[in-house]
């Protein structure tokens, strides 16, 4: 994992992803890749998992996913099935589906790569969804591997429940997309977007962006950098790696820019 200082690497043990949660190996007998590291400094990353998503998309058998629906596996980063959870999703045919279900609580889902379809639209790879509480959908036409949080997990049983609704829809991968959303300057050198999600959807948003060496503080779930390198409590991180709490409860990040670099990342939050 070069994106990962190497001197840091070295002092770390490696995680096993496993279905409901997270198990820490010591280095020198773990046998897993190195995508999936436990961080022992006195921060937040101390109470997190590393994932390298270009490893994970690339050998996804490493990983411990498990049969969440025919054609579609489940790999849980953090929380359990039943209760509000971050986890991945991988489609293992290009047409792949799960069907109709309730979200009482908001939903988001950043497509890692590949696309994810329903009533609503086509999502590419970089694009970011939230659908609000009382929201429902059934996804079809769809491959590839997505990131997911769930405030509360889908609802199969309880469908009747569905309101119409309007997904917040955000497409990563645009062009100009910094200059699209009013990003706002919190500090000096570090603009935040907190994304318009409803408050009682038990999950709140923002992309932060630096170019400053000075920190800023997160306190959230999830970070993942979508450009540049970023800097999580001393961690220099590129591009496609995700940053987990492994547990529900938020941690604490000090985030800015890499030296020499500028740093976008995407932060969530229960």
């Amino acid at each position: 994992m070069g994106s990962v200082q190497s001197t840091v690497l070295t002092a770390l043990g490696l995680v096993a992803l496993a279905g409901v949660g997270i198990v820490v190996q010591d280095a020198e007998s773990a046998e897993m890749p190195e995508a999936a590291i436990a961080l022992d400094t006195p921060s937040g990353l101390s109470s997190s998992t590393v994932v390298d998503l270009n490893d994970l998309t690339a050998n996804p058998s490493s990983y411990d996913f498990f049969t969440f629906r025919p054609n579609l596996e489940k790999l849980i980063l953090s929380g359990a099935a039943d209760t509000e959870h971050i986890s991945i999703l991988w489609y293992t045919i290009p047409d792949g589906s799960v069907g109709l279900h309730y979200h009482s609580m908001t939903e988001s889902v950043y497509a890692i790569a590949g696309t994810q379809t329903d009533a609503k639209g086509v999502y590419p790879t970089g694009s970011l969804y939230f659908n609000p509480p009382g929201s429902g959908h059934q996804v079809s036409d769809s491959t590839g591997f997505f990131l997911l949080a769930y405030a509360s997990p889908p609802d199969f049983a309880n469908t009747d429940l569905i309101e119409a609704y309007t997904p917040v829809n955000i497409n990563t991968a645009e062009p100009d997309f910094e200059t699209i959303y009013p990003f706002e300057e919190v500090q000096d050198g570090v603009s935040t977007y907190e994304i318009p999600l409803d408050p009682e959807g038990g999950m709140s948003s923002q992309f932060i962006q630096s170019t400053s060496s000075e920190s800023y503080e997160y306190i959230g779930n999830y970070l993942l950098v979508l450009k540049g390198s970023c800097s999580i409590d001393g961690t220099t991180f590129a591009e496609d790696m995700l940053v987990v709490a492994t547990t529900v409860e938020a941690q604490s990040y000090n985030v800015s820019a890499a030296e020499g670099s500028a740093c976008l990342a995407l932060g969530l939050s229960f």
